[in-house]
């Protein structure tokens, strides 16, 4: 699952460099600068919530179906956790120029929701499905091995 973490972040900065050549408009830094956010929250997530998915829940019958199912929830996973990398920013630049004080957490919190949101709208839409075809394509293979 983490190398299907690495394909999905690899076609997003594919295609954030695609989209920002053809439109032109100069979204390239920021869409950029989201993957960079999330690339290092990502991969490590996949890797953890595939390998517990696998070894605690794995059934013996309908392994691809199973498999499937598996990609889709990490890939889920790895964009709630791959989120708190913008809000985390977002948040320390707030306290920073004085717009947020420290103790307020709860601001923090509000953060994530619309980061997550953001996440599911720019990438999800690619990367569940990935994860999905992901696990399902393993199970395949290691039924034909």
């Amino acid at each position: 699952m983490a190398a299907t973490g690495l394909l999905a972040t690899v076609v997003w900065f594919a295609g954030a460099w695609a989209i920002a050549a053809k439109t032109g408009n100069g979204t390239l830094g920021f869409t950029f600068g989201m993957g960079l956010f999330f690339l290092p929250l990502v991969l490590p997530t996949s890797f953890v919530v595939g390998t517990l998915l696998w070894r605690k829940l794995y059934p013996e019958e309908n392994r691809e179906l199973y498999g499937a199912v598996f990609g889709a929830m990490t890939a889920l996973a790895s964009l709630a956790v791959g989120s708190l990398g913008p809000a985390l920013f977002l948040a320390i630049s707030n306290v920073n120029s004085g717009a947020m004080p420290v103790s307020e957490a709860a601001g923090f919190a509000l953060l994530l929701i619309p980061s997550f949101v953001f996440a599911l709208v720019a990438a999800g839409w690619f990367v569940i499905p990935l994860g999905a075809f992901g696990g399902w394509y393993h199970e395949r293979a290691k039924a034909t091995a």
